[in-house]
C-alpha cells in the first residue's frame, strides 16, 4: 500500500510540474521546444500592430513593414530584445501553449548572445516572465549552438564555433565544457539584407521587401568578386508611385552592396583566431571551425573563412536549428542538474 501511495503522489507530482521549455529567441526567427512534446514553434520573430496605434520614435528602427491597416515591428535588434512590450507580444501566445491545464506556468531556458550587457539579459528575462514564464535562465546561444552541432564540449581540446545568425556574429572557443573565449560582432545576415535593400533603392527607385533582398542575397552567395554579369530580377515597391514593380538587378551591384559586411563578419572571426593563446590556436586549428546560424546557409561563405583563416570549416548538419537543439539538452541535462535553482 505504502509503495502504492509513493507511486502515485510521484505521477501526480509529475502531472501538476512546470513544463520545462527552452526558446531561441532571435532577431529573425523565435523556436520554442517543449520538453516531452518537440518543437512546437518556429515562426518569425515578428508582432503586428493596429496601424493607429502609436509609434515611439526610439521605434523607428524596430519597424519593418506598414500596410494600410498594420504595422509589423520586431521586438530585436542585432540579438538582443529592444522592446520588452513587443517582445511579451511575441512570447505570450507561444508559452500559452505550454501551460499545463492552461494554469501551471512553464520553465524556461532562453539563449541569448554572448555580448549582451546586464540591461539585455535583464530585457530579455523580464519579456519571458511577462509572458507566463514561472522561471527563467539563460545560457550563452554559441555554447547552446555547439552541443546542437554535435561538438565534444566536454573535450579536453578547445573547439572554436561561429554561430552567423541574422542579428550578431557570436564567436566561442568552447573547452571541458566551458567558455574559454568569446567574441561577437553585432553584424550577421539582416545587415546583408538591409545593405541590398538600400542598393536596390537608392539605385532603382525600389523598395525591397525583407524576403525577397534575402533570395537575391542566397541566390547569389558569398563571393569576393562578382561572377560574370548576371540580371536577377526582383519585385518590390516603387518608391514613385508606391506600386508593385519589377526590377532588374546585376550581380555586380549585388556584391558591391554586400561587401563591406562580409568583411566586417570574416574580419570579426580573423581578429578572434588571432588573437587566441598559441596554444589554444594550435588545438582549434587541428579541430577546426564549426559554423552555424543562417549565415552559415550563404554559399561561399564556409569557404571564405577557411580561406582567410587558414583553418578548416565546415558547417553543422542542421545549422538554422542549433542553438535550439542544443537548448534542448541542455534542458535534459538541467533536470538532473539544479538548473532551477536560482531561477
Amino acid at each position: 500500500m505504502t509503495r502504492l501511495l509513493s507511486s502515485s503522489l510521484s505521477g501526480l507530482q509529475r502531472l501538476i510540474a512546470p513544463l520545462d521549455v527552452a526558446i531561441d529567441l532571435g532577431t529573425a526567427n523565435t523556436r520554442l521546444y517543449a520538453a516531452g512534446r518537440g518543437i512546437i514553434a518556429d515562426e518569425p520573430s515578428i508582432v503586428k500592430i493596429p496601424d493607429s496605434a502609436e509609434i515611439e520614435p526610439d521605434d523607428v528602427l524596430c519597424v519593418t513593414a506598414m500596410t494600410g491597416q498594420e504595422v509589423v515591428i520586431s521586438p530585436l535588434h542585432a540579438g538582443v530584445v529592444t522592446d520588452i512590450e513587443a517582445a511579451t507580444s511575441l512570447l505570450k501566445p507561444l508559452l500559452r501553449r505550454t501551460r499545463r491545464f492552461g494554469l501551471i506556468r512553464p520553465r524556461v531556458l532562453a539563449c541569448v548572445p554572448t555580448d549582451a550587457c546586464e540591461e539585455e539579459r535583464a530585457a530579455l528575462i523580464e519579456a519571458t516572465r511577462q509572458a507566463g514564464a514561472a522561471a527563467v535562465v539563460l545560457a550563452p546561444e554559441p555554447l547552446a549552438a555547439a552541443i546542437g552541432a554535435g561538438l565534444d564540449i566536454g573535450s579536453l581540446y578547445a573547439h572554436m564555433l561561429v554561430d552567423i545568425g541574422d542579428g550578431v556574429t557570436d564567436i566561442a572557443v568552447i573547452r571541458s565544457g566551458n567558455l574559454e573565449m568569446t567574441a561577437a560582432a553585432r553584424t550577421a545576415c539582416s545587415d546583408l539584407h538591409l545593405a541590398v535593400r538600400r542598393m536596390v533603392s537608392e539605385q532603382h527607385g525600389v523598395w525591397l521587401s525583407q524576403h525577397e533582398a534575402e533570395r537575391l542575397t542566397r541566390r547569389l552567395g558569398v563571393v569576393r568578386d562578382a561572377p560574370l554579369a548576371l540580371s536577377l530580377l526582383a519585385t518590390g515597391t516603387s518608391c514613385e508611385t508606391q506600386r508593385q514593380t519589377v526590377v532588374c538587378v546585376s550581380s555586380q551591384e549585388v556584391c558591391a552592396a554586400i561587401a563591406p559586411i562580409i568583411e566586417t563578419i570574416v574580419g570579426a572571426v580573423c581578429t578572434a583566431v588571432r588573437d587566441l593563446p598559441n596554444a589554444m590556436a594550435c588545438e582549434v586549428i587541428e579541430s577546426g571551425i564549426c559554423l552555424t546560424g543562417g549565415g552559415a546557409c550563404l554559399r561561399g561563405m564556409a569557404e571564405l573563412i577557411a580561406a582567410e583563416t587558414a583553418i578548416d570549416v565546415r558547417r553543422a548538419a542542421a545549422p538554422l536549428h542549433a542553438v535550439i537543439y542544443g537548448a534542448r539538452e541542455m534542458l535534459t541535462v538541467g533536470a538532473a542538474t539544479d538548473l532551477w535553482m536560482n531561477a
